[in-house]
């Protein structure tokens, strides 16, 4: 039955079921809105990522601004729900993406809207560094790095698909938050900015290698609580 349903009406209906299942949980109302406040915080936590030069690095920071148009400087006040792509548009050449290299069906590919991953896997570091509580994550299925090249330790990133895998938080502070970009020529700097104060929590990575993988577990301490943040399995690229 599946394969009888073309692709983008499967995708449709995938957004609506979810449209209608945060409706129905109320979680919808609780979203930050495309028209929330504008707002100019203070930075309290940053983080910064290579932008390595390839053939479609270029594209890659044109994504990456377009995401971030949607997404700077936005009030995400208290107990309020921050979901990538309630946000950000479907990455598709209609609404302006490129395209760049993504992960797509376990392999490498070149797919509208390349680089959008590494935007949410620094914010996800960010969320994690700054206690805020996640809501929803998806790990990578592979692990397409080395030591040497990889951006954040092992377990810290949060891929993100359209209608199907969203990264989604909530502000657990009693005071509102935000986010603060740089794009460089050879990097992007994200800052979490607030008015009050935000001590990081620290984060420790345990990975245990099997035989075609890495099992990576991820703790977080928290006022003084250690707590589970994550446990996943990474297969080997080759």
């Amino acid at each position: 039955m599946k394969k009888l349903i073309p692709p983008h009406l499967r995708l449709r209906l995938r957004v609506l079921f979810t449209f209608v299942k945060d409706l129905l949980s109320f979680r919808y109302f609780s979203f930050v809105k495309k028209n929330s406040p504008s707002v100019s915080f203070p930075r309290q936590i940053s983080m910064s990522q290579p932008i390595r030069k390839n053939d479609y690095s270029e594209n890659k920071k044109h994504n990456l601004q377009l995401a971030i148009q949607k997404i700077e400087n936005l009030e995400i006040s208290p107990q309020q729900i921050f979901s990538y792509w309630h946000l950000i548009p479907q990455p598709t050449p209609q609404n302006g993406f490129k395209k760049g290299r993504n992960l797509v069906g376990n392999k490498l590919d070149v797919d509208y809207g390349g680089g959008l991953c590494q935007l949410s896997g620094i914010m996800y570091y960010l969320v994690l560094e700054a206690g805020l509580e996640v809501l929803e994550r998806h790990p990578h299925s592979l692990d397409i790095y080395t030591e040497e090249n990889r951006y954040t330790p092992m377990g810290s990133d949060a891929t993100v698909v359209y209608g199907h895998k969203d990264l989604r938080f909530l502000n657990c502070f009693n005071f509102p938050i935000s986010f603060q970009f740089e794009i460089l020529e050879k990097e992007i700097i994200m800052h979490l900015c607030a008015e009050e104060s935000i001590v990081k929590c620290a984060l420790e990575f345990f990975i245990e290698k099997k035989e075609n993988g890495k099992w990576v577990k991820v703790t977080r301490e928290k006022n003084g609580i250690k707590e589970n943040s994550s446990d996943n399995f990474y297969k080997n690229l080759h």
